[in-house]
């Protein structure tokens, strides 16, 4: 995954990770059959740690 600016993705299966208003790292996730599903993935792991994330 390549984030050159905040908030760019150009890669869909990665998310970027936030604690308030940082970037402080980045999940990725790879091998189900379309990019729109691994972003899925990855969005559904990030929402399990986001109230730790503040």
């Amino acid at each position: 995954m390549i984030c050159p600016r905040r908030g760019d993705n150009l890669l869909l299966g990665g998310v970027s990770v936030e604690a308030g208003d940082e970037v402080i790292g980045a999940v990725s996730v790879g091998g189900a059959p379309g990019g729109h599903l691994d972003e899925e993935c990855a969005n559904a792991s990030l929402a399990e740690v986001q109230a730790k994330l503040k």
